[in-house]
């Protein structure tokens, strides 16, 4: 199953009718692999699965960086995002692997160890 529910920008309490949908998506973690982009639906942005309650996906893909709430995830956890400006590299101060040929995805190994910015 695909959770790509909310963005990366998501703050607050799930309202319905979205709060039935992660209460499905939590459901099928047990019985079918959930694959998340960029953040898991329902956690916080900064701080992760904050009370425990919200799903955790098998595989977290996240866009261009890590962000800080996937700190806790100990999932297989893949970057997409291959071409980020140096400009961007060089403000955020981000640390990124290399791409094997074309790749446009990256699994990242040992995560989260060096692959996560402050």
């Amino acid at each position: 199953m695909l959770d790509a529910v909310f963005g990366f920008s998501f703050k607050g309490p799930v309202k319905p009718p979205f709060d039935t949908v992660l209460d499905k998506i939590k459901d099928a973690c047990s019985s079918i692999g959930v694959v998340s982009v960029d953040i898991p639906s329902g956690w916080d942005v900064e701080k992760g699965n904050v009370d425990g309650e919200c799903f955790v996906p098998a595989v977290l893909v996240s866009l261009t960086s890590p962000k800080k709430s996937a700190a806790s995830f100990t999932g297989k956890h893949y970057l997409g995002g291959r071409f980020v400006p140096p400009g961007i590299i060089e403000k955020y101060e981000l640390v990124l692997p290399p791409y094997p040929g074309v790749s446009q995805a990256v699994e990242l190994p040992g995560w989260p160890g060096k692959w996560l910015t402050s």
